[in-house]
């Protein structure tokens, strides 16, 4: 069995060659990262014991029936993601190594409303059983999409002979040349992306030969046969902005009972707005004469015509995606006081439904020497909406105190990914005859498991007034792979790639495993000052250290070359160091 590499041990990005609904968009949606009041963060978000604080009832319901007195808070703060990105002109598949050079580093900081909320509390006046109950409401980040990074190649040493105008024209292939002259071209189920790339002169239609090939690429015939290849290097620039935000609004209901046992519920409506672009270049070197083309086209009469001989000097390929996101879910707790300074809680919360309503759109442009074959093409706005299930999670913590002079907080938190599903969202009671989404889950569930956290907060009263507090966090990848009967290793996308030969049983999964490199680490630390009265503030620093993310700006493809083989051509690929930091200022009035 031969296999193309799409995959290393973290998930490539592939979206300028599809929309969402894959297993990385689940993944995405799917997670969630707490923030909460700076208190919290500052503890690292250990709270499932501990309550009193608002932003403890994001984590656990039970924590807004700890407090006998009523609250508002207001958090603000800023977000800056940054990355530190390095360019290979190809991987090496087989021995899983890439030659990555340069350094080009990114960042991006936006402003962010972590949390705003109040929760009321009100005493029953028994002496003994429930003594009190609170009613809160508030919205609570959970999530920010923030995301950037780009790299570059301009060394000709590096033997970058790969363009993506020929994977563009090779997954092209077995198109009917006709469907690209009519008008309703996009109405079709061909893929979107090599249609406009055509409309845009990045690739041409051979109609001798019934095939594509990209205007990077020389057509030569040898006999009845065409092949077509590169003949030099090219300039390539990537890059990916991603901007959006996970926003919980959550309302609270939680009871006291005798002052030992707190037990609350939520229903948590999340939010998403989530926005991604990537933008893909390449140049032909200066006065070069490597890229020979005759561009080739259907006209508006649908006949093929070819325009006059002339050189490829480069073409832009960019792709936008957005979604709007909204769900429900609901969420119980208890916190149980055992003995005075010790502290237990857990919290589960149900899966989350979701409708996600997405828009995505593909523009593109070449340059040529000579100016009047420039081409630009822009599709449509693709529109889809469909359902999604988020995993569920569980949150077990303990927690002990030294009267009023310091806590010690430990958390543990899992999370199944494996129940992702994605499903048809219900219009006009139709449904497809077959399920859309029946590969795409599969993957979800053979390649998605559990995934673990811990999360460990201390804090120290060094003053009556003053509070100083410092926190980690540490979660497991959901992330599985596996080994198959053959000895290769399999990703979520060989898996696809191969996915008829896999089902029937041709090639089996064996050995499963994840990799320790795509955990992800966080520190925090924070101090608070609370008034005599009912004035209280707080402040909290957070650095999250995230996966490498490795990046193809397009797929793998095939070149029928001049010695009459046929080679496997390896997209480039971008590696970036991530991390984030986030700042979060809250204030805070008791009554």
């Amino acid at each position: 069995m031969k296999k193309i590499f799409t995959a290393f041990a973290s998930l490539i990005l592939l979206a300028s060659m599809a929309q969402a609904q894959t297993m990385s968009d689940a993944l995405t949606f799917g997670r969630s990262d707490y923030y909460g009041t700076a208190r919290t963060l500052g503890m690292g978000n250990a709270v499932t014991a501990v309550g009193g604080d608002m932003g403890t009832i994001a984590v656990n319901p039970a924590g807004g029936a700890v407090s006998s007195f009523s609250q508002f808070t207001f958090s603000t703060g800023w977000n800056t993601a940054g990355s530190n990105s390095s360019y290979a002109p190809s991987y090496d598949s087989y021995n899983q190594s890439a030659n990555y050079v340069g350094e080009f580093k990114d960042s991006k900081t936006r402003m962010t409303i972590p949390n705003v909320g109040i929760n009321l509390y009100f005493e029953t006046g028994n002496r003994h059983g429930v003594l009190g109950w609170n009613f809160g409401v508030m919205v609570n980040r959970s999530q920010t999409f923030t995301r950037m990074f780009s790299g570059a190649s301009t060394d000709g040493s590096m033997e970058g002979h790969t363009s993506m105008t020929g994977a563009l024209a090779s997954n092209a292939d077995g198109m009917p040349g006709n469907i690209l002259g009519n008008n309703g071209k996009y109405d079709t189920n061909y893929a979107w992306n090599s249609i406009v790339a055509y409309d845009g002169g990045l690739i041409n239609y051979n109609n001798d030969a019934g095939t594509y090939y990209g205007s990077a690429e020389t057509k030569t015939k040898i006999g009845d046969n065409y092949t077509y290849e590169m003949r030099g290097w090219l300039d390539q620039h990537i890059g990916s902005t991603t901007i959006g935000s996970k926003n919980d609004i959550i309302v609270n209901y939680g009871v006291n009972v005798d002052n030992r046992l707190f037990l609350g519920a939520t229903i948590n409506c999340p939010i998403i707005n989530y926005r991604f672009s990537e933008f893909y270049s390449e140049a032909a070197p200066q006065n070069s004469t490597d890229f020979p083309v005759t561009p080739e086209y259907i006209n508006g009469d649908g006949k093929y015509v070819a325009g006059d001989p002339t050189y490829y000097l480069g073409s832009t390929y960019k792709y936008h995606y957005s979604a709007s996101i909204s769900g429900i879910n609901a969420k119980i707790g208890a916190i149980w006081l055992p003995t005075d300074g010790l502290r237990i809680g857990a919290a589960i919360q149900t899966p989350t439904a979701y409708t996600v309503n997405e828009e995505w759109y593909v523009d593109v442009e070449s340059q040529f020497q000579d100016s009047a074959q420039n081409g630009y093409g822009s599709t449509p706005t693709a529109e889809t909406t469909y359902d999604f299930r988020a995993p569920y999670s569980a949150n077990f913590g303990i927690a002990y105190t030294i009267g009023r002079a310091a806590m010690l907080s430990v958390d543990y938190e899992l999370t199944d990914f494996s129940v992702m599903k994605f499903s048809e969202t219900y219009i006009d009671g139709e449904y497809s005859y077959e399920d859309p989404f029946y590969r795409v889950n599969r993957l979800n569930k053979l390649f998605c498991g559990v995934a673990h956290s811990v999360r460990a907060g201390v804090e120290f009263r060094v003053l009556p007034s003053i509070s100083l507090r410092a926190g980690i966090n540490y979660s497991t990848s959901p992330v599985r792979h596996y080994v198959d009967n053959e000895g290769y290793t399999v990703f979520a996308s060989d898996y696809d790639n191969w996915f008829d030969d896999y089902e029937s049983g041709k090639y089996h999964l064996q050995g499963k495993g994840t990799y320790a490199s795509d955990n992800i680490f966080a520190v925090t630390f924070g101090a608070g000052y609370s008034s005599p009265g009912s004035f209280y503030c707080d402040l909290a620093f957070k650095r999250t250290t995230l996966p490498d993310n490795y990046y193809q700006p397009y797929s793998n493809y095939l070149s029928h070359t001049v010695d009459g083989k046929v080679y496997d051509i390896v997209s480039p690929s971008v590696r970036s160091k991530l991390s984030l930091f986030d700042a979060v200022f809250t204030f805070g009035w008791r009554f």
